[in-house]
């Protein structure tokens, strides 16, 4: 059984609209887009919300969608999905598993997407019961700097006087009928970076006729993690992950470089700030030792994500109202993984929670997100619009 919500007139409205957004979620599945190539997805998602008598528009070369439903004098809420998927090739043998060779919605961004066009559809229905404005805003590429967040802020899309914004993800500590809620901060900053090492080839039998970028990439690494064991407080999570070296070709020849690609996390921006001087400090060093040369580039980071606690017990209350005290549940920790919603939650008050997908009866054998066999329970598509919905209803009660 999926989530049993009290409210009948309102279980009724999304039971109603589940056959067509759970085919809606299918359809995405096998179809999946990555980042900033999302046309396709948005074309089904203007479509659909005019279906139910929206007025979409375009944005970002089309590859966003968003959507006013105005209701009178009142607050005025952003509700937010993002579409893109993954560079993963899909191992989970669905019957609508992805059409498009290495692409996958390994992420539940299609769940995402899905679940607000459902939200869009039963709201559009109960304006007896809220007043004010709600934008649906579907975004492109959150999985890649600097985020698709970024660039409907600075292309004045995101609208910065809004009263509040919500949002959720896919998680799988919960079952398909669990919202979990983490109160303040509750996922991390994120800053990735490069890394070129520049030395001298030659033979693999006169190394000495060499400067070796592999060996010395290999001390880079091993020094880069005493940055966290020895330069970080014990009491501030962060970590550091080099989770790409490329060097070479062959086994007989040492090359002239080696590149590395990583990633920095944590809670905090001055943790954020000190590690990424320190990296370079340490990076150019540590080939100098080696008499060899490094170039350090940054990319634009993710600031940590901060859930506003009154809207988030607002919410929690009127969730729990409706689907039962047992349907809510309290995260202790904060997560290490990163997302662009935390860019909307600098500039208006804000909640991200977690929405469930495991089965209850097969939680030990879920694969995670990002996994190539990563495969939602779709009984959590009622959850998640019910969350929306729920959100919805406390803030903007008449």
């Amino acid at each position: 059984m999926s989530l049993t919500i009290n409210d009948k007139e309102l279980d009724s409205q999304i039971e109603s609209v589940l056959p067509e957004i759970t085919s809606i979620r299918r359809i995405i599945h096998q179809n999946p887009e990555l980042s900033g190539s999302e046309k396709e997805t948005a074309r089904l998602v203007y479509d659909n919300l005019r279906k139910i008598g929206l007025k979409p528009s375009f944005h970002l070369d089309k590859t966003a969608v968003t959507a006013s439903l105005n209701n009178g004098r009142g607050k005025t809420i952003v509700l937010r999905a993002d579409m893109d998927a993954l560079p993963i090739e899909e191992q989970t043998g669905l019957s609508f598993t992805s059409k498009k060779k290495g692409v996958m919605h390994a992420c539940g961004h299609d769940l995402h997407t899905s679940v607000l066009l459902g939200a869009a559809s039963v709201l559009n229905k109960i304006k007896n019961r809220w007043k004010g404005n709600i934008l649906f805003l579907f975004q492109p590429s959150e999985e890649v700097e600097p985020g698709g967040a970024y660039l409907l802020i600075k292309g004045g899309v995101f609208p910065k006087k809004a009263d509040a914004v919500f949002g959720l993800h896919v998680s799988t500590d919960h079952p398909y009928d669990i919202i979990g809620v983490k109160e303040g901060l509750d996922y991390a900053g994120v800053t990735t970076f490069d890394i070129i090492v520049k030395g001298k080839s030659g033979h693999g039998g006169t190394p000495e006729k060499t400067i070796d970028p592999v060996v010395c990439s290999a001390a880079i690494i091993s020094q880069l993690q005493t940055l966290i064991s020895r330069e970080v407080s014990r009491f501030t999570p962060a970590t550091l992950t080099i989770g790409s070296l490329h060097a070479g070709s062959i086994r007989n020849i040492i090359p002239d470089q080696a590149v590395m690609h990583g990633t920095l996390r944590t809670h905090s921006k001055d943790c954020m700030n000190m590690m990424v001087k320190r990296i370079e400090d340490m990076v150019v060093s540590t080939a100098r030792s080696f008499r060899a040369t490094a170039e350090v580039s940054f990319n634009r980071s993710y600031p940590p994500g901060y859930n506003n606690p009154d809207l988030l017990n607002q919410f929690s209350n009127e969730f729990k109202a409706l689907a039962g005290q047992g349907s809510l549940v309290q995260r202790t920790n904060p997560s290490m993984y990163a997302e662009d919603f935390s860019y909307y939650q600098e500039l208006v008050p804000g909640i991200f929670v977690h929405l469930g997908v495991n089965d209850r009866k097969k939680s030990s054998a879920m694969f995670g997100i990002h996994s190539s066999k990563f495969n939602p329970d779709e009984r959590a598509i009622k959850t998640g619009i019910a969350a929306h919905i729920a959100f919805a209803l406390k803030i903007l009660a008449p």
